[in-house]
């Protein structure tokens, strides 16, 4: 997977910002599976860290998606022989 990073001065007004009109901070090639794991890590290392109730304090406008965490979870098990902890 190809990923590029990009950092939009105005969060609020960057959901329909075209790719262009932010500065690239950073790109990368993985494998699906080094960035799946990554990002279910990171998901729970957050949800550790501040727990449910602590991220929607936090975050206010979702709650932790804990039913998509564990579907990732699942998913990646499953489809990506991953021989990482989890």
């Amino acid at each position: 997977m190809h990923i590029a990073i990009r950092h939009f001065p105005d969060m609020m007004s960057s959901f329909d910002a075209p790719d262009e009109k932010g500065a690239l901070m950073c790109t990368s090639t993985r494998l699906r599976a080094f960035l799946t794991h990554a990002v279910l890590m990171a998901a729970v290392e957050t949800l550790r860290i501040h727990g449910e109730d602590g991220y929607l304090q936090k975050w206010q406008m979702h709650p932790f998606p804990t039913l998509e965490l564990e579907a990732l979870r699942h998913l990646h098990l499953a489809a990506d022989d991953c021989t990482l902890s989890h």
